[in-house]
């Protein structure tokens, strides 16, 4: 049986049918010039918006369906093979970022490559956008990755603070990369537990998956009570990690102890 007018397309059967090479679908994907989406199974998410990089929240909902990939994420999902994701955008309201609430704990997704979909709207969309049918030839714009003072690669291995640049390992990219998505939203602090957890790390402190770099400091700051965020100016009202905040992330790390010892 033959769809015609299917909903959606699996990512990996698209250059095929633009008969263009996959690194270019890959890069528009990259910069935001294409969407993405991954099936959610049912989760508790927070709704909510990003102002002045910073998380807005709305409004907590049960949601299930596709789920807009970041492309930040895409790229962590095609340099590893798969990712863990918590943070995705919705598709039914531009501009609304929808994440997997910290109460009830909420389990990530892992997202391969082969999870990913184009739905027919984007597809028609980018065809259009490109002409594509018609020599085939992509001209991109170019993006870069810099907030204030802070430089970024897509996949954080490679940064730069104020003028200092930082070259990383996979993991310590993992680590920069959530404390930045932290400084976006109204609670820049993430625990040193959660960090390590959700990097794929076996460390058992935050510093020991820095012990080959003496700089680490000047990049990542700490509160002296298991709190990191990325050493970014913040607002007066965001010196300190709110105690609602401080018992949510406990209570996730416990869900994620248990559910290992479980296995």
């Amino acid at each position: 049986m033959v769809f015609h007018n299917k909903a959606y397309d699996r990512l990996q059967n698209l250059w095929m049918r633009w008969g263009i090479p996959q690194e270019d679908v890959y890069y528009a994907i990259e910069n935001d010039l294409l969407r993405t989406c991954v099936w959610l199974p049912l989760r508790y998410m927070e709704r909510g918006v990003i102002h002045n990089r910073k998380f807005i929240f709305e409004q907590h909902e049960p949601k299930q369906g596709f789920m807009a990939v970041r492309p930040e994420d895409f790229y962590r999902v095609c340099s590893t093979g798969r990712a863990k994701l918590r943070i995705f955008r919705s598709i039914e309201e531009e501009g609304h970022i929808l994440r997997m609430a910290y109460e009830p704990p909420q389990p990530a997704i892992m997202v391969r490559i082969g999870d990913l979909v184009v739905l027919q709207e984007d597809r028609k969309k980018f065809e259009e956008t490109y002409n594509l049918g018609n020599g085939n030839t992509l001209v991109f714009p170019a993006k870069t990755g810099v907030e204030g003072d802070f430089h970024f690669s897509n996949d954080y291995r490679h940064v730069k603070l104020e003028g200092k640049e930082y070259h990383l390992g996979d993991v310590q990219a993992r680590v920069v990369e959530q404390l930045h998505d932290a400084a976006r939203s109204r609670q820049p602090w993430v625990h040193g537990k959660t960090l390590i957890y959700e990097s794929g790390s076996r460390a058992v402190r935050v510093r020991d998956i820095f012990k080959h770099k003496r700089d680490w400091r000047s990049l990542i700051t700490s509160n002296d009570r298991g709190y990191y965020r990325l050493n970014v100016p913040l607002h007066e009202t965001e010196n300190d990690p709110a105690d609602g905040a401080i018992h949510a992330q406990q209570n996730e790390n416990r869900h994620k102890r248990h559910s290992q010892n479980a296995c």
